[in-house]
């Protein structure tokens, strides 16, 4: 599923569950129409949740993707040092880089248990 076509979804979501919220301030309060009208808001409220979910999960993997790349970077860097093709103070940028791919695998592991239901 591209980018483009989960935007979209996101979009078309968000207008359902406005104009069914629009829908159900207008409404009285007749208990039969309120209560079917909330479970339709409630329905779009979980049909927007779960492309959001998908695009949380798109963006985990690719943060992931980019810490792996980081970290062969960082290899890359030790080994060019450790046979004398580089300088030693690369290892300083290796560092750096390896920090960045920590940070970024550490964040992603965090806002994954972030979910609704990481407390249950």
């Amino acid at each position: 599923m591209g980018a483009t076509e989960l935007r979209d979804q996101t979009l078309k979501r968000q207008r359902e569950l406005a104009s069914r919220h629009e829908v159900l301030d207008r409404l009285d309060a007749e208990p039969e129409r309120y209560a079917d009208q909330f479970a339709r808001v409630l329905d779009a409220t979980n049909d927007l949740i779960v492309v959001l979910d998908r695009v949380d999960a798109r963006a985990a993997r690719r943060r992931l993707v980019v810490a792996f790349v980081l970290l062969g970077v960082t290899v890359v860097v030790a080994v060019l040092v450790a046979i004398g093709a580089l300088a030693a103070y690369w290892l300083i940028g290796g560092l750096l880089v390896l920090t960045a791919a920590v940070t970024l695998w550490l964040g992603t592991r965090s806002g994954a248990g972030a979910g609704p239901e990481a407390g249950a």
